[in-house]
């Protein structure tokens, strides 16, 4: 008698994706309600595969997910046109930016385990960086939310001079000019920290 699988429905940022023989796509996933978990979408690289269209880096989106007996299976996916859009007219400096931030969350996050603040945190801050118009903007985006998600996983200790950029506040474009203007202490604070992980 079969049980069948449950289906898990996350949102979900793709950190990175290869391919797995002729056509199927293993994708690193950065989920809401899981953590990072690995899933592997059969025949994704096929043309004629809706999947394909939501397993590119730095995607943001709804994702359908059944556990095997060995591994995740995506099933589906959904992305609203409003996110292809922006994504599409953000500046190369954002799409840099964001393409550094999952780098580091790729390195830093080990195994399945619920992470909603940071999740919420970190796709805040990449909607951000998609509508941030200037360099300046970018940067001190990229500074809060890289600050943040090294305080949320442990490893920044919250100093005075941190603690405005840390706390419970919204990652907003007040928050990034305020960064702009204490970029170089901010990373060197991130810096150190990144050091001392030893990752």
């Amino acid at each position: 008698m079969s049980l069948g699988h449950t289906i898990l429905t996350t949102s979900g940022i793709v950190l990175g994706k290869r391919g797995v023989g002729e056509a199927n796509t293993l994708v690193a996933l950065f989920t809401r309600d899981r953590g990072l978990l690995y899933a592997k979408a059969q025949s994704s690289r096929l043309s004629r595969s809706k999947l394909r269209y939501f397993l590119e880096p730095l995607t943001v989106a709804r994702f359908s997910l059944v556990r095997g007996k060995h591994e995740w299976k995506i099933v589906n996916g959904h992305r609203c046109e409003e996110d292809r859009t922006q994504f599409a007219e953000s500046s190369r400096y954002a799409r840099h930016a964001i393409g550094k931030i999952l780098q580091l969350l790729t390195r830093l996050i080990h195994g399945e385990e619920p992470s909603p603040v940071l999740f919420d945190q970190v796709a805040e801050g990449i909607s951000l960086l998609l509508s941030a118009r200037t360099r300046e903007e970018v940067d001190g985006i990229e500074s809060v939310l890289v600050l943040r998600t090294l305080h949320h996983l442990g490893y920044l200790p919250k100093t005075p001079e941190l603690a405005p950029f840390i706390g419970d506040s919204a990652l907003s474009m007040e928050l990034a000019a305020q960064a702009a203007t204490s970029r170089s202490a901010l990373i060197r604070s991130i810096n150190e920290s990144l050091s001392a992980t030893g990752l």
